[in-house]
């Protein structure tokens, strides 16, 4: 089984936004988006810190709170990319704004640091969603079947629905 999860260049889409509706653009550290990212689907040999799928999206939310990528907009961020990440996993975050307000800054201000708190959360706000589990699994399977072919034929011509795709999702082991 593979966990899909928004790439970086979709993330700092995302951002983008977000900022030009109300902040600052700019980056802290710009390889940071991808570092937030990997923190939360890495693992060593057979020790996995975020075995499940809410602790990666608890991992994720956390990152981009608090290693502070980009210079504004990071709680945004951080709460919309976990929001993608579960959506392309079949789930849907519900929460109302008020809620996510404050518990994201409860993450800003170090009030709340653990990732299993964080994923507690999430999951209690969380439903998995018909459409959005069809939408996962067709996905899941367009992109591995392009994985496939490329590794048969890595000349081969890629569709341009493809490689938005592509570009957007990554497949992780899960």
């Amino acid at each position: 089984m593979v966990i899909l999860a928004p790439t970086a260049s979709a993330i700092k889409e995302v951002h983008d936004i977000f900022i030009k509706q109300y902040g600052c653009s700019g980056y802290m550290c710009e390889g940071m988006v991808e570092g937030c990212l990997e923190r939360a689907m890495t693992f060593v040999y057979d020790f996995k810190p975020f075995p499940k799928l809410f602790l990666k999206a608890g991992a994720i939310m956390y990152s981009f709170i608090s290693f502070h990528p980009f210079v504004d907009a990071n709680k945004r961020t951080a709460f919309e990319t976990t929001k993608l990440f579960l959506r392309l996993n079949g789930y849907e975050l519900r929460a109302n704004a008020d809620e996510a307000v404050a518990f994201t800054k409860a993450i800003a201000d170090f009030k709340i640091t653990d990732i299993n708190e964080i994923a507690q959360w999430i999951k209690q706000r969380s439903k998995r969603t018909f459409s959005y589990t069809i939408n996962c699994y067709l996905l899941k399977f367009v992109l591995n079947q392009y994985n496939k072919q490329l590794k048969l034929q890595p000349s081969a011509k890629i569709p341009n629905s493809i490689f938005l795709i592509a570009n957007a999702v990554e497949i992780y082991p899960e």
